[in-house]
């Protein structure tokens, strides 16, 4: 029954997906100048995002979407006839070509210009002009010559004029709108010098033809996101309002949800650090909301030092990052003080390679050493309080006495500075407390309670109504694996954290929450398993996941949730819980833990691995990342999980998908062996395949990183093994090939 559900299912959606081949291909800009007056039904020459659209005669681009037209103009006279019938702010971008361009910014009666390279913008100059209201139209002109660059607002003489030594290429047309922002267009006009101007397009005999670069035909790109977060981090609610949250991660940056998580659209304006191959990653670790002032928001990078301040909720950032004296330092969390917004603490992380001059790594991971840093004006300066041999992540100030300070240091992922992984000494370094508002620190450790194998504190929590009970969670991945015993749990303090009781053996725990609602609920979490406690803690139920098998995830059937790096339990229902993921991905419970859904509609930064599409099926696409394998049947506007039952782990490396039959599929997910797995509905169920390899065990092979089927015949795939599977151990097997399956991939 599945089987045939499965397929009356998944056609139905393969019939609309089909509609995804009818796109209107973009036509090829001329080089010469235009004149558009969007007199037409059509776009014609621009392509615009879904909310751009043509109205009587003038061009409308709804808040967050964005126009452009394809060409190659250096030195040209843009002129626009235009009006904003709301609030907010936007841009226009000229000489726009692969990752580079100009940026004209206007909001309010702010002009600004600035310079985007390599997905890097940085502000040249700005300056006040005439604030036009809302629904009055205006006329903005932006001349460009060589790297002569000048702005005018209604012909007036320039506002903002700017030479740039080193002028950009060539490349095209854009206007974007900000999110509150409706823009109406009524006509754009580019002069290029020498050139006589084109007359305005009409839809009559206009000429569709696919744009070319290098003798290649070229589409335009559209953000999809992907399926899930890839390494989410913190996640935060608004005090004043629950349906108001945050979360981040460290390759997408800072999300918003204003419908209680239900969807969620990034905050990154501002925030200029940016990492990977493609320099578009937005590296935000932390998040803060302050509680004196929820509108005021601190954001932490990871690397680099970078910190920024939001005093609009998260609309625009600022930096304030000056003070912090290591170069690479990841900011891990803040604390602000309460009644006091201008006393902020910071919890870093110090990668080996700027304390050690090099990288020095332990048995899986890098060695760190922690700081905490403290401003006392707002972040204008800071000041480092703790220097010591693991990492700081959370840091409690008591609500009575500010100078009551607690930090938690170590993670799951890291090793203590101060480990010896010849010995396998775990090292760490505990709870650190401290009475003077951080002039003087003492170290909560061994002779409080914790195992000298458990001072990696991954998670820390105070009573919301007696600040004596604090919880902790403690674990560390790689010498759980390595030594071979159930190292991590949930620890108790009922006196300050004098003394330390371990109520929950719980291996690698990694997060921890008490709800304020009803202080006597309490959650605790690792890769594996959900916990809740209904008594304070004194005794615990597991709700969701395996207490045994280490191997197992917690999480929705379809997706493997991965660590539980931070939770948010709902101020005003303790049932109700938000679990941000280090492996990808928002997550939400109703029921105390019990069962969870995936809530990262419009939350992304996936570490994909492999993207395949159906053939004569467009809108069907499969994808392998982080979290597991994914299916999206609209042309990866949403994504769903496929990863049940055996299938139900992290790491998806190869898939494909039978030419012949979409419902058959062909995967490796690594957290499940090197051992593939097929499909025959569509995901709905999965099979193992065969162990043996020309009479060898299949566990004892490196795992196929690439899977194809044969275009020809359905029952021939062909794997290729990889080096990208080494374990977390950097252990990688040495010998690699090709194998092959003749039966849809039950034998290979």
């Amino acid at each position: 029954m599945w089987n045939r559900l499965s397929r009356v299912l998944l056609f139905s959606l393969l019939s609309i997906s089909l509609l995804f081949s009818n796109q209107v291909i973009p036509t090829k800009a001329q080089e010469g100048g235009f004149y558009d007056t969007f007199d037409g039904p059509t776009l014609q020459l621009w392509t615009g995002s879904s909310g751009v659209f043509i109205n009587e005669g003038a061009l409308t681009v709804e808040p967050e979407n964005y126009l452009f037209r394809s060409g190659s103009w250096g030195d040209m006279e843009l002129t626009a006839v235009m009006r904003k019938l709301t609030s907010g702010g936007f841009v226009v971008v000229f000489r726009n070509r692969e990752g580079r361009g100009y940026i004209v910014l206007l909001d309010g009666s702010e002009v600004v210009l600035q310079r985007e390279i390599d997905g890097k913008v940085e502000e040249l100059t700005r300056t006040t002009g005439p604030n036009i209201p809302n629904e009055e139209w205006f006329r903005l002109s932006i001349s460009a010559l060589g790297g002569e660059i000048s702005v005018s607002i209604n012909d007036s003489s320039p506002i903002l004029t700017y030479t740039d030594p080193s002028p950009l290429d060539p490349g095209r047309i854009m206007f974007e709108s900000f999110r509150g922002c409706t823009l109406e267009v009524d006509e754009v006009a580019l002069q290029v010098p020498g050139i006589e101007l084109d007359q305005p397009e009409s839809d009559e005999g206009a000429q569709q033809s696919e744009p070319e670069m290098d003798g290649l035909p070229t589409l335009p790109w559209v953000y999809t996101g992907g399926p899930l977060g890839g390494l989410g981090y913190d996640i935060r609610m608004d005090p004043r309002d629950s349906s108001v949250m945050y979360v981040t991660d460290a390759l997408a940056g800072a999300f918003k949800s204003v419908d209680g998580g239900v969807s969620w659209y990034q905050i990154n304006e501002g925030i200029t650090a940016r990492v990977g191959t493609s320099a578009d990653g937005i590296p935000v670790f932390s998040l803060t909301v302050d509680p004196n002032n929820p509108d005021i928001i601190w954001v932490g990078t990871q690397f680099g030092g970078g910190v920024y301040r939001s005093e609009n909720a998260g609309e625009s950032w600022t930096f304030r990052g000056d003070g912090i004296q290591e170069r690479g330092l990841t900011v891990r969390g803040f604390t602000v003080e309460p009644g006091n917004s201008d006393v902020v603490y910071l919890a870093g992380e110090i990668s080996s390679w700027e304390w050690n001059g090099s990288v020095l790594n332990g048995l899986g991971f890098d060695l760190t050493r922690g700081a905490v840093y403290k401003t006392v004006d707002g972040g204008q300066n800071w000041s480092r309080i703790w220097y010591g041999d693991n990492l700081a992540r959370y840091i409690l100030i008591h609500p009575e006495d500010h100078n009551l300070i607690y930090v938690s240091t170590g993670i799951f992922d890291r090793e203590a500075a101060n480990s010896n992984p010849e010995t396998l000494d775990p090292g760490g370094v505990g709870v650190l407390r401290s009475s003077d508002g951080g002039i003087s620190w003492e170290v909560l450790g061994v002779e409080n309670g914790f195992r000298s194998d458990e001072l990696y504190i991954g998670s820390l929590v105070m009573h919301p109504e007696n600040p004596d009970i604090l919880f902790a969670a403690s674990g560390s991945d790689a010498h759980l694996y390595v030594l071979q015993r159930r190292i991590g749990g949930v620890y108790r303090s009922l006196d300050g954290g004098d003394t330390w009781e371990r109520e929950l053996e719980l291996p690698n725990a990694s997060s921890v929450e008490i709800c304020s609602s009803n202080s006597e609920v309490v959650y605790a979490g690792s890769a594996n398993s959900i916990y809740r406690s209904d008594d304070g803690g004194a005794s615990w139920q597991l709700v969701n996941g395996s207490a045994e098998r280490l191997n197992d995830y917690w999480g929705p059937e379809e997706v493997a949730a991965g660590f539980p790096i931070d939770m948010q339990c709902d101020p005003d229902d303790p049932m109700r819980i938000f679990v941000n993921n280090y492996g990808g991905g928002n997550f939400l419970s109703l029921d105390g833990g019990v069962t969870w859904t995936n809530a990262s509609d419009g939350y992304t930064g996936a570490i994909m691995h492999t993207v395949t599409t159906a053939p004569d099926a467009p809108g069907l696409v499969f994808a392998s990342a982080r979290s597991g394998v994914f299916i999206s049947t609209d042309g990866g506007e949403h994504w769903d999980g496929i990863g049940r039952g055996i299938l139900h782990a992290m790491e998806g490396m190869a898939i494909d998908v039978n030419p012949f039959d979409y419902l058959h599929l062909v995967t490796v997910v690594g957290d499940t062996g090197p051992v593939p797995k097929f499909s025959l509905d569509g995901g709905m169920t999965w099979m193992e395949s065969s162990m043996s390899l020309n009479n060898e065990d299949m566990n004892s092979w490196p795992g196929i990183h690439k899977i194809a089927f044969s275009p020809s015949d359905s029952n021939r795939l062909i794997g290729v093994q990889g080096d990208n599977l080494c374990d977390q151990f950097n252990n990688c097997p040495g010998e690699f090939g090709v194998l092959y399956s003749n039966n849809g991939g039950k034998n290979w």
